[in-house]
């Protein structure tokens, strides 16, 4: 659904989230696999909970929730909880905040009393994390803290051990530490977004003292969403592949019209150094063990000129399907995704050309088609979307892109043959 993908209308998500999540349920090319999920808040959580639920219902899974009293976050999750025990969770998800850290550090404190109030809110975390994990056996998913909305010492404030920027900085060290020794724990980056949305709009004091939000409500789609993301990926529905256009997305100009020499890539001016990197993240992704696929109108000779410059940083060999010909590109993606045994609805179609979207989105259902509006924001329009949320990593993963290879040799052979 439109309307749920990024970059997406918050403020139009909250009011509509009756009529969307009617939508989304009578749809009845979904399959939903159904998941309970228990949100254990320090926060008031309902909004966040009705609008996670249309994020993942849009990503096929229908969720039921569990949620707990105000505040009652520790106790639901350290304590037996018949409710909750009955309740199965499949997820528990702690929906916590700045505003949940009692003893902050005071400027009369020595350093050793900081270390000890840091110390007694680790050892409250980890120890409600081991009870979860050790009652329920499932995945958990731990808000970090975003930065307090004011600054005692301005600027010291992150770097004195007595301010509150830099206690809440050891703690989400500490929180971190913790995730990379626990395989079924994973950190939803409220630090991250909330700097992203703006802190100041973020921590908007009003929706705390009115409501105990301690996120501003027209915030909060996008701390849904960036949890919808972690889930999906959880339960395996990440995108798999990049579908590439080339000409005004992957570098300036038209190559068949322009000549490799003059297409827009390198470092000569502000627009090449755009593509540039542009690409380069777009070759970041192999090393997640996400597959690169190539997609346009061009006459092949023409599109592999465009690799073949120096300066270009993605070469023909980084894809794993080079498709450059004539044909309606909802038929090359089709094909590629025939080739790679993969199905349609595991590709991120990206292209610049509005028609050309409208057309892949019509005809080849569950492709992403993100709207690429203008190079400069590429990066930001990817990056913010979750297409391949990392929840693991293997080895397989960052294998993956020489087995489809492979793969796709051997398609080609075997169509060679038939024919």
């Amino acid at each position: 659904m439109k309307e749920l993908s990024y970059s997406f209308d918050a403020e139009y998500i909250i009011k509509k989230k009756k009529s969307l999540k009617r939508q989304l349920l009578a749809d009845v090319n979904r399959n939903f696999v159904e998941k309970r999920i228990a949100i254990l808040g320090g926060e008031t959580t309902e909004n966040i909970k009705l609008t996670l639920e249309l994020f993942l219902l849009n990503y096929g899974i229908k969720p039921y929730f569990y949620e707990s009293e105000y505040n009652q976050y520790y106790e639901d999750g350290m304590f037996p909880n018949h409710e909750l025990e009955e309740f199965k969770p499949d997820i528990i998800y702690i929906c916590t905040c700045v505003r949940n850290i009692i003893d902050f550090p005071v400027l009369s404190d020595q350093k050793e009393v900081v270390e000890q109030k840091k110390q007694a809110v680790v050892d409250k975390f980890y120890g409600l994390w081991d009870s979860v994990a050790e009652r329920y056996h499932c995945p958990i998913i731990q808000n970090n803290f975003e930065y307090p909305f004011f600054r005692l010492m301005g600027n010291k404030d992150a770097s004195d051990y007595h301010g509150r920027v830099n206690f809440v900085t050891m703690l989400n060290c500490a929180f971190y530490e913790y995730a990379q020794k626990h395989d079924n724990f994973y950190i939803c980056d409220v630090n991250y977004i909330s700097a992203s949305y703006g802190l100041d709009k973020w921590s908007e004091p009003y929706y705390w003292h009115m409501y105990k939000y301690a996120v501003a409500v027209p915030a909060i789609p996008y701390l849904a969403f960036n949890v919808a993301n972690i889930i999906k990926s959880i339960y395996g529905k990440n995108k798999k592949a990049f579908n590439l256009d080339l000409d005004n997305t992957l570098w300036g100009g038209i190559v068949g019209d322009d000549g490799a020499d003059n297409i827009e890539i390198g470092q000569e001016t502000s627009l090449a150094q755009t593509y540039s990197e542009f690409q380069e993240y777009i070759k970041l992704h192999k090393q997640l063990g996400i597959l690169l696929t190539v997609n346009s109108k061009n006459d092949e000779a023409n599109a592999v000129s465009g690799f073949e410059r120096p300066d270009s940083v993605l070469k023909k060999d980084d894809f794993v399907v080079f498709k450059a010909n004539w044909n309606p590109k909802s038929i090359n993606i089709t094909e590629t995704a025939q080739e790679l045994t993969l199905l349609p609805e595991s590709f991120v179609f990206v292209d610049d050309n509005p028609a050309e979207r409208a057309i892949v989105e019509d005809q080849v259902p569950g492709v992403a088609v993100p709207v690429m509006d203008g190079v400069e924001h590429y990066i930001q329009i990817l990056d913010k979307s979750g297409f391949f949320e990392v929840t693991a990593l293997s080895q397989d993963d960052l294998k993956r892109n020489e087995m489809y290879q492979e793969n796709a040799k051997r398609s080609k052979l075997q169509s060679s043959f038939v024919n």
